[in-house]
């Protein structure tokens, strides 16, 4: 009795796995997450039964550090999945030769946006066959003296880049490119981002770019003096304060009221701003309020204020500022929020929606 029971059991079991799979390879997602091997196995098995399920995925992110996982099923993934527009490649593990055979013969018509953690050499490559490119997100390529192989590459229609700015400085030069994010992968990268970023590019190119995200030394005191002199069109600044353990600090950036707000003024289209500090920037709320009130009291145009406290420490929080019918009031607080371009432009359309 007790046998029949349990393969009663096991054949139920069997079942409810055999009818989710055939329900998930029956519908269709635009937006696809794989993040294990044996997702990936799942869906290959599964799009090699319905062949619309892989032409129906539009936006395609892996995310996968399992040393097993094969090249070959990864390639597979992205041959079946030709209609893709977003593609986000995290893989670690894999080596030169495996992004090498990744790439391969791949040739997405429809791919506009890539986030991928390749060699620059083997992401050049790949990029040439993919003009019309219009987001990109890079790595560091770790080269020193050597020029960036992305340089090499014409991205006409390029809108937004994210990544260091010794592989994105040539790339810039895309007559419709906005937004830029500059990143840093090594301490020294943070003490001159902007002095970089700002003489490698040319006054036309600077004057393109509408949204910026950079990182800047905690001892620049002067940051909003430079980036308001380099680039006083910006509709969208994030500003990323990077701590310094070596040396104590005795002012920061904002310290001196006067200029700082002075300076934010000059960039008088600046609608958003965002500001990441390890630093307490307020005891509470009726003291944030009036550092707000202060830094913007001369802005013409800024409507959004984003600020991370004590970036971290444990707990800390994002409070988002709205600016309407003439005051300042506090919208929301997140705990460990996501610091990127995304989550501001989002916070500010749906605030002014």
């Amino acid at each position: 009795m007790v046998s029949t029971r349990s393969q009663t059991a096991k054949a139920t079991l069997l079942e409810v796995r055999v009818t989710a799979v055939a329900a998930r390879a029956r519908a269709v997602t635009p937006l696809l997450f794989l993040s294990t091997k044996l997702q990936l196995d799942d869906f290959l098995s599964s799009s090699k039964a319905v062949k619309r399920l892989a032409l129906g995925v539009e936006s395609l992110h892996i995310t996968i550090k399992d040393k097993s996982v094969s090249v070959m099923a990864l390639h597979q993934c992205l041959l079946r999945t030709k209609n893709l527009t977003d593609l986000e490649l995290a893989l670690p593990q894999l080596s030169t030769a495996g992004w090498i055979c990744l790439f391969r013969d791949l040739y997405l018509p429809r791919l506009r946006y890539i986030r991928a953690n390749a060699p620059h050499t083997t992401l050049a490559a790949f990029l040439m066959r993919h003009p019309r490119i219009m987001y990109l997100s890079v790595e560091c390529c770790n080269r020193s003296k050597q020029a960036c192989d992305l340089g090499a590459v014409s991205l006409p229609s390029l809108t937004a880049i994210t990544g260091p700015i010794s592989c994105i400085a040539l790339a810039i030069s895309s007559q419709l490119l906005t937004y830029v994010s500059v990143s840093c992968h090594r301490q020294r990268d943070f003490s001159t981002p902007l002095l970089d970023f700002t003489t490698k590019l040319s006054p036309l190119h600077a004057s393109r770019i509408t949204q910026l995200s950079i990182p800047f030394d905690v001892g620049d005191i002067h940051f909003a003096r430079h980036i308001s002199g380099a680039m006083p069109q910006l509709i969208l600044l994030e500003a990323i304060e990077k701590p310094c353990q070596q040396r104590i600090i005795q002012a920061h950036a904002w310290s001196n009221v006067v200029e700082w707000s002075r300076h934010l003024a000059l960039m008088k289209n600046l609608k958003t701003l965002g500001l990441l500090t390890s630093t307490f920037l307020a005891r509470n709320d009726v003291h944030e309020r009036a550092l707000v009130m202060a830094w913007t009291v001369h802005h013409p145009s800024l409507e959004h204020l984003a600020l991370w406290h004590g970036f971290g420490s444990p707990g800390y929080k994002m409070h988002y500022w709205h600016f309407f019918d003439g005051t300042w009031s506090k919208r929301r607080a997140c705990i460990d929020p996501v610091f990127n371009f995304f989550f501001m432009s989002h916070m500010s359309t749906r605030s002014s929606s």
